[in-house]
C-alpha cells in the first residue's frame, strides 16, 4: 500500500491496482463500508486508486484484492 503525492485529505490510505486486474467481489466488499473510501482512475497509469479514511481498511482491502505475484 503506498502513499501517493496527490493524497486525498478525507481517504489518505490509498491502494491501486490495475485496470487490467481481475476483481470480484470488490463493488460487495466496498459496499458495506460506504461513506469510507473513494477511488480515482488514471488512465495514464491505468490503474484504479482506492483511497480509505481508516488504514484497517486499506489494510484489508489489500489483503483481500492486491494479487500476490511470485517471483522468478
Amino acid at each position: 500500500m503506498a502513499l501517493r503525492d496527490d493524497i486525498n485529505r478525507d481517504c489518505p490510505f490509498q491502494v491501486s491496482l490495475s485496470l487490467d486486474d481481475k476483481l470480484f467481489g470488490v463493488l460487495n466488499w466496498l459496499d458495506e463500508r460506504l461513506g469510507r473510501w473513494d477511488m480515482y482512475v488514471d488512465l495514464t497509469d491505468q490503474t484504479i486508486r482506492y483511497c480509505f479514511r481508516e488504514e484497517a481498511d486499506a489494510f484489508a482491502f489489500s489483503r483481500r484484492f492486491v494479487p500476490i505475484r511470485e517471483a522468478g
